[in-house]
C-alpha cells in the first residue's frame, strides 16, 4: 500500500507556491505585531494561574500554541492533555508525543471510554455517511472527546485553548466574554491567544519556528478552493461528517487516503455518491 497521504505534483505545486507567501508574510511587521500580541496576552494568563492547562489537538492551530505557550513563553511545565482514539489520522499520536518530547512538555494523552470506530461501526445502519459526527451536539463527540476533555481540565483553574475566529465559530463568544481571556460561571479561565490569527499566520508561525505540520496539511492540490486557502484543511476526525458532499470532502478524502476511504465505504456504501 502506498504512503498516505498521497500527494501528487499538483500537491507539491500548490505547497510551494503557499510557502513563498508564507515566508514574505513572517518578514512582515504585522505578523511580528500579532505574535508579541499572543505571547503579552499568554504571559498575563500564566502569571495569575496557578495549575494551567492546555489543550492540544495536534492540528495546525492548537500546535501553534502549544508552542507559543510552552516554548516561546517558557511554560514547559503547563500540563498538556491531548485526546488520541481510532478515528485520528495516521501518525497524529507519534506527532504530538514527538514534538512535546522535542518541547519538553508535560503531555498527558487521553482514551475515550469506547472506541470512536467501533461507536460509528454499531450505529452506521442508521446513519448516513453526511451525517453530523464533530460538532459538540453529535453523538460521538458527546461520547468520546468532550467529556473527555472537560474531566482532565476540571481542576485546572486555566486552560489554553487553540480555536481561532475565522474558523471555529467562537467570534460571538468572544464578543460575549469581552476579550480573549475570560472566566467562565465555574470560575475556571479560558485563554485563547491565537483567535485573531489569520490562516497564513498559522503557517508563518510554524515556518519561523522551524516545525512542521501533519503531512494532511500538504494535501491542497485536488480542490481549487483549497489550493486558494491552504487554512482551510481542517484536522478533526478523519470521517467527513456534514461535509462530505457540500464541501467535496468525501472525494478528497478517496483521493488521499484510500484505505481510510474504504473503511468510510464499508460503514456507508450509499455515501459513494459523494465523491
Amino acid at each position: 500500500m502506498s504512503m498516505e497521504p498521497i500527494l501528487r505534483a499538483e500537491d507539491h505545486r500548490a505547497w510551494d507556491q503557499w510557502m513563498r507567501s508564507v515566508c514574505l508574510h513572517m518578514r512582515t511587521q504585522v505578523f511580528r505585531r500579532t505574535v508579541d500580541a499572543a505571547r503579552r496576552l499568554t504571559e498575563l494568563a500564566l502569571a495569575n494561574s496557578s495549575r494551567p492547562s492546555l489543550s492540544w489537538s495536534g492540528g495546525k492551530d492548537s500546535t501553534d500554541l502549544a508552542h507559543l505557550v510552552g516554548v516561546l513563553c517558557g511554560a514547559g511545565s503547563v500540563k498538556v492533555h491531548s485526546e488520541k482514539d481510532d478515528l485520528d489520522y495516521p501518525g497524529e499520536e507519534d506527532y504530538v508525543r514527538g514534538l512535546a518530547s522535542a518541547w519538553g512538555l508535560d503531555l498527558t494523552i487521553l482514551r475515550p471510554p469506547v472506541s470512536p470506530s467501533e461507536w460509528i461501526a454499531r450505529r452506521a445502519a442508521h446513519m448516513s455517511g453526511g451525517e453530523d459526527i464533530h460538532s459538540r451536539s453529535a453523538g460521538l463527540s458527546k461520547m468520546c472527546f468532550y467529556p473527555v476533555m472537560e474531566a482532565a481540565t476540571r481542576e485546572h483553574d486555566l486552560v489554553f485553548l487553540g480555536l481561532r475566529a475565522e474558523e471555529s465559530g467562537i467570534r460571538r463568544n468572544l464578543r460575549a466574554a469581552r476579550g480573549r481571556l475570560y472566566s467562565l460561571k465555574s470560575g475556571q479561565r479560558r485563554c485563547i491567544p491565537i483567535s485573531d490569527w489569520r490562516g497564513i499566520d498559522v503557517y508563518a508561525y510554524a515556518e519561523v519556528h522551524g516545525f512542521e505540520f501533519l503531512p494532511v496539511y500538504r494535501c491542497i492540490g485536488f480542490l481549487d478552493e483549497l489550493r486558494l486557502r491552504p487554512w482551510l484543511v481542517r484536522k478533526s476526525w478523519w470521517l467527513p461528517g456534514v461535509h462530505a458532499a457540500r464541501q467535496g470532502q468525501a472525494a478528497w478524502l478517496r483521493r488521499y487516503y484510500p484505505s481510510l476511504w474504504e473503511r468510510f465505504m464499508a460503514w456507508f456504501p450509499d455515501a459513494r455518491s459523494f465523491a
